[in-house]
Order: structure tokens, then sequence, then C-alpha cells
């Protein structure tokens, strides 16, 4: 099945959760074929504050599967976040909701854990 999904993480409880949804969709997709974008914002962004080592783990391990990681550059400046504290495979954009929208114009399916 090809599938082009952005998730949307606004709270950092809900980090292990997305990422389990994550996983699960690839499983069941045609990877090479599919778009799967997650946007951080809000307090999405604070697990760059305290990181997670297992989240950031998994979220490497889907990153290398070919999933685009953003992160809101609007959340990150409000929580006092350093781009630098960002991971590489993170894409910062400047406004996230912004992104999310733009997603869903075109065509993708919206998933909030």
């Amino acid at each position: 099945m090809i599938v082009n999904v952005v998730f949307h993480v606004d709270e950092i409880e809900k980090w292990e959760l997305a990422l389990a949804n994550v996983h699960n969709l690839l499983a069941g997709i045609e990877v090479e074929r599919s778009q799967v974008e997650v946007v951080a914002n809000g307090k999405g962004v604070e697990i760059f504050a305290s990181p997670d080592e297992k989240s950031l783990h998994t979220m490497t391990i889907l990153a290398d599967r070919g999933v685009r990681f953003c992160a809101c550059q609007n959340s990150l400046k409000s929580h006092n976040i350093n781009e630098e504290e960002v991971p590489e495979f993170f894409v910062v954009v400047p406004i996230g909701v912004l992104e999310l929208a733009e997603k869903q114009q075109k065509g993708f399916a919206y998933i909030k854990p």
C-alpha cells in the first residue's frame, strides 16, 4: 500500500505512542513509494531539552527508513531550545502548523496520537 501521512506531536508525553504508530505504519506500507513525516511543535519539542535516549534511538532508526522529522522553529524559540540541540536528521521548519496545513493540502493523512 502507498500512503502519505503526517503525524503531529505537540505533547512530550505522546512521543512514545507516535513513534510506535509510525513503526507499525511502516510495517504495512510500501515505504519506498510512501511519504511519512512527523512534525513536532508546542510542547512536543521539549524532548530536545531533556532527551530520551530510547526515543531518540527509535527516531534515528525511523529516519534511516525514510521518515522525515520536522521541528517547529517557533516552538523551539518559545521553549528556549537552541536549534543545535535538535538531532541532525530533523528539519527545522519556520512554522509547524503551516507545515501540517501544507501536507494536508497535498493530500497527506493527518494523525495526532
